[in-house]
């Protein structure tokens, strides 16, 4: 199911956004518009982003094998760096030629039905945002947030052309190379974070706390589980690695203390979803110098 949820995004995003670049580089050429330009292959940069999209989800969703115990569930995040980077290109490219056009600004067309139609393109891009982030939160998929906020960096870049051209009705036709510039530093600084993003997973980002104190609840429910610990998440993506450490007393029987620990993995991984790994230690209490116990 997973995977048929990140199929669709990716899909609709593709055809949505090889519509959105045709309609773009069509104006932008007829317009003579650098800023429509590089909005026009923002756009298709989105086409590209929604292939890696779909090709990490169907490397995401291949079983666990002897090399990849885990699964390969970092694919989502190998995608997303390559989103990230294809981003930073683009953002480049488009600076300089921005660059170039505010120094030397060319004749720009502009006109009321063409800003009503970048109009359009943005708010269709913000509807492919908002679809993109609720997939990626029903299936907790940073790639398909990552795609939504590829989507809604287009969509406010669209609405910067609609000013450009704004501008060109009244003759301000160095408008366009800085809405230009506007652009392609956006596209930039979100092929940055993108890339930040992606990097911190892929080299082991700890989990938010809330995931941590999740687990430890859980093992506190279990019946004689004295005290929990040292707990380690590592994230593959679909799945999630635990550690925990969990305390019993210490007089209780081998084969008791194993069915608590046995107990805890099954509650922890059929409420979240994980693969748990249980350490099994004595609950050892320390006399203080009154002779009161301090549990640990």
């Amino acid at each position: 199911m997973r995977t048929h949820y990140g199929f669709l995004e990716a899909w609709v995003s593709i055809i949505g956004n090889i519509g959105l670049f045709v309609i773009k580089i069509i104006f932008g050429l007829l317009t003579n518009s650098i800023a429509l330009i590089a909005d026009a292959f923002h756009t298709l940069s989105d086409v590209v982003t929604s292939i890696c999209v779909l090709v990490g989800f169907f490397l995401a969703r291949k079983p666990a094998d002897p090399e990849h115990p885990f699964g390969h569930g970092r694919s989502e995040s190998i995608a997303t760096l390559v989103i990230a980077l294809l981003l930073l290109w683009v953002g480049a490219e488009f600076l300089m030629g921005s660059i170039r056009r505010t120094i030397s600004p060319p004749l720009v067309k502009g006109t009321w039905w063409l800003i009503l139609l970048m109009a359009l393109a943005a708010v269709a891009k913000e509807w492919m945002a908002r679809f993109s982030i609720n997939l990626g939160n029903m299936i907790k998929s940073d790639a398909l947030i990552a795609d939504a906020w590829h989507h809604r960096t287009d969509a406010i870049a669209t609405f910067l052309v609609a000013l450009s051209f704004l501008g060109a009705l009244f003759s301000i036709y160095r408008l366009d190379g800085i809405f230009g510039i506007c652009v392609s530093l956006l596209i930039i600084c979100t092929g940055a974070q993108l890339t930040r993003q992606s990097v911190s997973r892929l080299i082991g980002q700890s989990p938010p706390t809330e995931f941590k104190t999740g687990i430890a609840e859980i093992a506190r429910r279990i019946k004689s589980v004295k005290s929990v610990h040292e707990i380690e998440v590592h994230d593959y993506g679909l799945v999630k690695a635990v550690s925990i450490h969990i305390e019993v007393q210490p007089d209780l029987h081998v084969t008791r203390a194993h069915e608590i620990g046995t107990q805890v993995q099954e509650a922890i991984d059929k409420e979240l979803g994980t693969k748990t790994t249980v350490h099994i230690e004595p609950h050892v209490t320390s006399e203080k110098s009154d002779g009161s116990k301090n549990h640990d």
